[in-house]
């Protein structure tokens, strides 16, 4: 467990400034804890930081860094039960181990699996949300934990409703058995993919925008001519559109400016309004 630390040691993008009540925990006793000394309306929970810009003036509230992290294998032999901390690529190769098919899509997603259901993760036609059978919560209200199932989760594009109140602890996922040389093949498949169309810069958070309906974000930033635009060390990623690079000591200011200046140049040309799938946590 921490107190202070830098918001930049702790995202992908290594952008944010300080935060001076930052908690790593790995169990229900720890997070019981922590909230003893919070403002529960102002607790930000945070995985691998794949998906999240803090402000470079930092974030006065408390941060609570879930890494309750482990897989194991039911009974059945086709339900796995998976700490919200476990790292996506972790359970991806663990399922491949295990003859199990459907979460070839986790291994090039940098996130965690309480991440991944909090913003119902995907890609290739996959999403997690098509797996979860059920999710073990601390409810925040209440001061206890709960299990909530599948059918009372609200499973939409790139987000999940209804856990606002609660701090995801693990999740039990069902997938189907497999030849474990179709799944691996069907691995390579995807990383392949993942490799010629993705940019491999180390300061990325992944996809910047939600694609709209009918549309691809990436294809509307390319038309738009945006592909290379940079502002101040951040840029449209010349490889994939819907990709922002950062350089090294470039602000978490100038990623927000970026994003903004694309979905006013994209709703200026296409009348299409782009919705960020990062999330921006502070003052920009």
């Amino acid at each position: 467990m921490n107190n202070k630390i830098l918001l930049s040691e702790v995202t992908t993008y290594r952008f944010g400034g300080e935060c001076n009540s930052f908690y790593i925990v790995n169990s229900v006793n720890q997070i019981k804890e922590v909230l003893k000394h919070s403002i529960q309306n102002n607790i930000f929970i945070l995985g691998k930081g794949s998906n999240v810009a803090f402000s470079d003036e930092g974030y006065k509230g408390t941060i609570i860094k879930n890494e309750i992290e482990f897989i194991e294998i039911l009974d059945d032999k086709k339900t796995i039960n998976v700490g919200a901390g476990s790292f996506l690529p972790d359970v991806s190769r663990f399922l491949y181990k295990n003859g199990l098919t459907g979460g070839e899509f986790l291994l090039g997603i940098p996130g965690t699996i309480g991440g991944a259901i909090k913003m119902n993760a995907g890609c290739y036609g996959y999403e997690i949300g098509n797996f979860v059978d059920s999710i073990t919560c601390f409810d925040l209200d209440l001061g206890k934990i709960i299990e909530i199932e599948a059918k009372n989760l609200n499973f939409q594009y790139r987000k999940t409703q209804n856990l606002e109140k609660y701090i995801i602890l693990s999740a039990k996922l069902i997938f189907n058995s497999e030849e474990p040389k179709k799944i691996k093949d069907k691995m390579s498949e995807m990383n392949i993919l993942r490799k010629k169309s993705q940019p491999s810069a180390i300061y990325n958070a992944g996809s910047v925008f939600k694609n709209p309906k009918g549309y691809y974000a990436a294809e509307l930033i390319d038309k738009a001519g945006l592909k290379g635009f940079e502002i101040n060390g951040v840029s449209v990623s010349n490889k994939h559109a819907n990709f922002f690079v950062a350089k090294k000591g470039a602000s978490a200011k100038s990623l927000y400016d970026l994003v903004q200046h694309v979905k006013d140049t994209v709703n200026i040309k296409y009348g299409i309004n782009l919705e960020e799938e990062i999330i921006f946590i502070g003052n920009f």
